[in-house]
């Protein structure tokens, strides 16, 4: 009978410190989507990073935007989707839409800025030979985009700007580096293509991404990153 007092006491403190461990957690976390919340909030009111730096966000309703799917760039507008990513339409770009059940190759070129921490984080869309621009998988099945790293023939990812930056801290969390699925968003809008003839130009867009659309780092550090990224065609 005192043995299975024991192991019933013991049991018992397991689940109770369990319970105070997953109550820290969620306290810890409560604590940091407020930070990227009151971040996002100032970023919105009052950008201070990259091309819209200085001019207020005007955000539009998905249902207005939905009535032609346009965001004035002239009034800064941004649509705000119920997965909480905001978008702004810059060139729709040439080509076309990627159609129900069609899988294509994009390459994307960006730069990657902290909302929370209000820096730079990464860039691909310089001159240099180091900079890898990144090579995505991407599947359209019924307006669902299922987005992945390209892989060479011999197995291995391409080692593209986002996935060798954060490659890293990816593996210490057995995990593998995953494309932002906020990167998805736009491609019901806009057109994959490659620019043939004069005055052609690729898609361009810009987003807000809240942490759970992010990649994995911004996932597991609660942070919301903003993205002025190009989308095109690959071969």
């Amino acid at each position: 009978m005192k043995k299975l007092f024991y192991i019933v006491t013991v049991l018992l403190a397991i689940v109770c410190g369990g319970l105070t461990s997953c109550d820290d957690d969620y306290e810890k976390y409560a604590d940091q989507r407020d930070r990227e919340i009151s971040a996002l909030s100032r970023f919105v009111e009052n950008p201070t990073l990259g091309e819209i730096a200085g001019k207020k966000v005007n955000v539009i309703s998905e249902e207005k935007f939905l009535k032609d799917t346009i965001t004035d760039v002239s009034k800064n507008e941004f649509v705000r989707f119920s997965n909480g990513v905001y978008m702004q339409i810059v060139r729709r770009g040439c080509g076309s839409i990627l159609k129900n059940g069609e899988s294509a190759i994009m390459i994307c070129r960006f730069k990657e800025y902290n909302i929370n921490g209000d820096s730079l984080m990464l860039e691909n869309n310089t001159s240099e030979d180091y900079v890898a621009y990144e090579k995505i998988n991407v599947k359209n099945t019924s307006g669902t985009f299922s987005p992945s790293f390209c892989k060479r023939e011999d197995g291995l990812y391409y080692q593209s700007a986002m996935y060798y930056a954060y490659y890293n801290y990816c593996k210490s969390h057995n995990l593998e580096p995953n494309v932002p699925s906020g990167w998805c968003v736009p491609l019901s809008y806009i057109k994959l293509g490659r620019p043939k003839n004069a005055g052609e130009e690729i898609a361009k867009v810009r987003l807000i991404v809240p942490h759970d659309q992010g990649h994995l780092f911004a996932s597991y550090n609660v942070c919301a990153m903003y993205y002025e990224i190009t989308y095109e065609r690959g071969i």
